[in-house]
């Protein structure tokens, strides 16, 4: 091969180098209060903002200046969910993996993590589901007390035990102090939780009733999120307490109400 035919073999190479780059870049809009920015899109930890290039050059864009990031949903992320949801946790996890990392403060991190540790979880791995909410919390860190990431981060965090266990105590307290409606529920749900597992007694079922289910479903009636959960586990504190009747009421409601979650399936 001469030298000229070479240079283009090795530059048609870059180029095919590039696009297949390309293809894995996470593809959006950053828009700030004077223009929009379109193009592959990558937070950059360091500098605190995000790197934009629109195929012909890269810009920096300070998250100070950012009023709105638009980022399709990925379809990896669309099929881990239906994986998680027929039970396969382990076969979900390398794709959540990817999403947590290429679309860290791109929207779909949060989803993509919370989905992950559920995953995680799941399988026995407390510390690495920890640890994986960590990453989003440590350039994110309200995601560590609020939205939907927090709770399952709690869930990880009293699972391990030990010193985590006044961590998550911390989190749920500064959730409840936020007055973010949806966070104080989930926290509430979690503080009644963390209750029971100081032992399965009438008494903790009462205390777990009173400061934290009970409180859900009376004055967090509109958070359908953390309901399904409260009106469960409310049940299952009424029947430790030997009041049948509010705990079958309790289940009915949940049964009526929320069919298809997966509180409604437990026995």
């Amino acid at each position: 091969m001469n030298m000229s035919r070479k240079t283009g073999a090795v530059a048609l190479a870059i180029m095919m180098l590039g696009a297949g780059a390309a293809l894995g870049q996470v593809q959006g809009t950053i828009i700030t209060a004077a223009t929009e920015f379109k193009g592959a899109l990558k937070w950059k930890v360091s500098a605190k903002a995000y790197e934009v290039n629109d195929g012909t050059k890269t810009i920096e864009v300070p998250q100070v200046q950012v009023q709105e990031i638009k980022v399709p949903k990925p379809r990896a992320l669309t099929d881990a969910e239906k994986q998680m949801a027929e039970g396969n946790y382990a076969a979900a996890i390398p794709a959540l993996k990817k999403i947590s990392a290429d679309y860290l403060m791109l929207t779909w991190d949060r989803p993509a993590t919370r989905l992950l540790a559920v995953a995680l979880l799941a399988t026995g791995d407390h510390e690495e589901g920890i640890r994986v909410c960590e990453t989003v919390i440590k350039v994110d860190p309200p995601a560590g007390y609020l939205g939907e990431l927090a709770p399952t981060y709690w869930q990880a965090l009293l699972k391990s035990g030990g010193r985590n266990i006044s961590k998550a105590e911390g989190l749920i307290a500064q959730a409840i102090k936020t007055g973010d409606r949806t966070a104080s529920a989930y926290a509430l749900n979690t503080r009644g939780n963390l209750i029971l597992t100081a032992g399965d007694t009438p008494e903790n079922a009462k205390k777990a009733l009173k400061d934290g289910f009970l409180r859900v479903i009376t004055l967090y009636s509109n958070e359908r999120g953390p309901r399904p959960e409260a009106l469960y586990m409310a049940a299952k504190c009424f029947e430790k307490i030997g009041q049948p009747p509010r705990a079958d009421a309790f289940r009915t409601e949940l049964k009526r109400d929320f069919p298809g979650t997966e509180w409604a399936s437990k026995p």
